[in-house]
């Protein structure tokens, strides 16, 4: 069952860029308290530069792939406390640019202070860490409120 199911989340205004290279961003957005955990909203953009037609097909289906893979190759999100799982997404990319967005699912709710960290190795982004207030995201989530009594 989706953890968010039924419950109207409190968000936390986190703007933040985790890393950037000259290829690629990625950004969180926010985040999104729930009594069983929080979820990150991340912005994925990437410009192709002098890429030839099949390294950037690659590019496409490693960001269409989801989570974990090889640390040269894929797009990788990492936190130093719970676990993270893939909640959802969209993109939209042409010939030249890449945008998508990714949400997700940390758990459990966080109520300290912790690292997330992201790799893709591919873009010229080392692993590149964020420290994220814990307490902010654990204070925020009782304010959620399920939908029905």
């Amino acid at each position: 069952m989706d953890p968010t199911a039924e419950i109207l989340g409190c968000p936390v205004p986190i703007a933040r860029f985790v890393a950037r290279s000259e290829l690629a961003v990625i950004a969180l957005q926010h985040v999104v308290a729930y009594p069983a955990g929080c979820s990150l909203t991340l912005h994925l953009a990437v410009r192709r530069g002098s890429w030839d037609d099949s390294t950037w097909a690659g590019i496409d289906m490693v960001l269409a792939g989801g989570l974990p893979g090889p640390a040269d190759a894929s797009l990788q999100f990492r936190v130093d406390r719970g676990s993270l799982v893939e909640l959802g997404g969209g993109a939209s990319s042409n010939d030249r640019s890449y945008r998508g967005e990714r949400q997700l699912w940390l758990a459990p709710l966080p109520s300290e202070a912790f690292e997330f960290a992201v790799e893709w190795r591919k873009v010229g982004i080392e692993r590149t860490t964020i420290r994220l207030d814990g307490r902010v995201i654990a204070e925020a989530a009782k304010g959620a409120e399920p939908f029905w009594p």
